[in-house]
């Protein structure tokens, strides 16, 4: 069978597209347009408690809350997508030292709260830094959400597998006074979509005391958390797959391994602990 010449050199031309294009690797970037995100994240942790005078203590907790994302068209100016953040905790179980004291607490935790920010085409989510921090994110766990984010940063150079980028994990109250890096790692395409892996250590410092102070919540002042300050740092892995055409995050699930030290400066109590943590997002369809 013949070809002519214009077939062969057609072919040719899309050979060198398709070597091209696995040169140049994999650029990740998200769209912004109007429309709704949802997300299920779900936490089950294990914390040991080494209680002043009473040994050391297991703790159960199992979370599970929603977070759905009112993504607007991107501001002509600076081009970034203002987002409505709306927050429901829809389960809050606890087991050990701490049960009997948040069996009468739960309804309080189990709350719905909005905030606002703006995404970027990086998929970097800012929060609007005026608005006030929930202090009962630190008791149901949401506070995990400062570390690990269906909204995470994209590098700037196209990805071939094996690829590795930080990702920035922004100071705040939450967190810590300085901005910190984690290290994502492309690993290529799974379950039809790209796979991406994260680890890390992330340090965290979180003043309560201050925290209610800013946004008081009566409930957390009966229990005694005025001037809880909470210390340590927390091990990161865990694996994401994005979706291969609009990039957004498909899934995500984590595992946190954390060492900390509970105080209360004012009864000169403190309490250290270790604990581990899964975190599993998932994207509603």
């Amino acid at each position: 069978m013949k070809h002519s010449k214009t077939t062969v050199a057609a072919f040719a031309l899309v050979l060198t597209a398709l070597a091209l294009g696995a040169k140049d690797g994999i650029t990740l970037k998200r769209t912004l347009k109007a429309g709704t995100e949802t997300y299920k994240f779900e936490t089950t942790g294990k914390t040991t408690l080494s209680m002043p005078g009473g040994g050391d203590q297991d703790m159960g907790m199992t979370t599970l809350s929603t977070y759905k994302y009112k993504i607007s068209d991107p501001d002509a100016t600076s081009g970034l997508s203002p987002v409505e953040v709306t927050y429901k905790v829809d389960k809050f179980d606890v087991d050990g030292p701490l049960a009997e004291i948040m069996a009468g607490q739960k309804d309080k935790i189990l709350v719905t709260t909005t905030s606002n920010g703006k995404l970027d085409t990086k998929n970097r989510y800012a929060a609007d830094p005026t608005k006030k921090v929930d202090p009962r994110s630190v008791l149901n766990g949401s506070s995990a959400f400062a570390i690990v984010s269906p909204y995470f940063e994209f590098p700037d150079k196209a990805l071939s597998p094996g690829d590795t980028w930080d990702i920035t994990i922004p100071k705040g109250p939450l967190t810590s006074s300085q901005d910190q890096k984690i290290t994502a790692k492309f690993i290529g395409e799974k379950d039809g979509g790209y796979s991406i892996s994260i680890t890390g250590s992330v340090k965290f410092s979180i003043d309560v005391g201050a925290l209610l102070k800013d946004n008081p919540v009566p409930e957390l002042t009966a229990l005694g958390a005025v001037n809880l300050e909470v210390k340590g740092s927390t091990d990161v892995s865990g694996d994401i797959v994005i979706d291969k055409t609009t990039f957004q995050t498909v899934s995500m699930t984590f595992k946190l391994a954390t060492k900390q030290e509970t105080s209360l400066p004012d009864q000169g109590m403190s309490i250290p602990s270790t604990g581990t943590t899964t975190v599993k997002i998932t994207a509603d369809k």
